[in-house]
Order: C-alpha cells, then structure tokens, then sequence
C-alpha cells in the first residue's frame, strides 16, 4: 500500500468513525463530558478549523480558509457555553466538508515522493512534529482520533449507549 493511499484510508476511517457520533449529539452540541469540557460543538468547529491550519497553512503555506474562527475554535481557545459564540453547526459541516475534500484532492494529485517535502510553515517550536508532509498528515488523522475519544466520553456521560463497541 502506498503512504498516501493509506492517509486517504486514515482520513476516511477518522470521518466515517467520528460523524455518526456528531449527528447523535447534535441535540446536544454544548453537552461535554466534564464542567468546562469541550462540547460538540467545539469539537466538530475545531476539527474543521484545525483541517485548514495542518493540511493547508503548515502543509503547503497557504492561508486558512477559516483564520477568522481562530479566536473561538484555533488552538487555545475555550469551549464556550453559549451556541451563539460559535459559527452555526450547519455551516460548521459545509466548512468541514470543503476542507475535507480539498485535503482528498491534495492527495489524489500527490505521490509517496511528496510527502516527503517538508512542510511548508511548521508552527515554531513544533518543527520536530510536522517534520514533512507525511507527518503533518498524519497529525490530521490524530487530531481526530484525540477528539474522537471525547465525544464518546460526552455520549456517556449523556447515558447513551456507544455506537461502536
């Protein structure tokens, strides 16, 4: 298998994984699993953010589509406890999906040889993590599976039983 294929297959493995845990908290987008916890909400605003800062801002050095959700959703900030200081969970998804794909597309155009490169703007200090464009996303794909980990603690803290055992 080649390392973008297995990327592509990481990707998709981490969406298919995590959106049926999303659309089952929708009623719920502020529930966390702990006081001051991050919510849904939250989540689902900061993966979307995060996909344009790794896989387009450090990967290839162009701008995050989505640098205007830094304060609310960027690394750092806090989960609200009020919707109205997040973008609304239907835009949260179309930003998420447009950034999804364009991350798909960067693959589909690119070889193994390419993900060798170096990334392009690694946040300083963290030169080490996003050593290339393989690792950076790779980085993608943790970052879900980190976040992944509190929606279901949020699903259980709500007494809901686990969709995936």
């Amino acid at each position: 298998m080649r390392a973008v294929d297995l990327l592509r297959q990481n990707l998709e493995l981490t969406e298919s994984m995590t959106m049926p845990i999303f659309a089952d908290l929708r009623d719920m987008p502020l529930a966390a699993a702990t006081p001051g916890g991050n919510h849904a909400l939250w989540i689902y605003g900061h993966l979307a953010f995060c996909e344009g800062l790794i896989a387009r801002q450090f990967l290839l050095g162009e701008p995050n589509e989505l640098a205007d959700w830094a304060p609310m959703l960027g690394p750092g900030s806090r989960p609200e406890e009020d919707a109205d200081s997040f973008p609304a969970w239907d835009e949260i998804a179309a930003k998420f999906r447009q950034g999804r794909d364009q991350t798909l597309a960067w693959l589909d155009a690119h070889g193994d040889d390419d993900l060798d490169a170096p990334c392009s703007a690694p946040p300083e200090g963290m030169e080490a993590v996003f050593v290339n464009r393989g690792a950076c996303l790779s980085v993608v794909v943790s970052h879900w599976w980190n976040h992944r980990g509190q929606l279901c603690d949020i699903r259980k803290a709500l007494g809901r039983e686990p969709i995936f055992r």
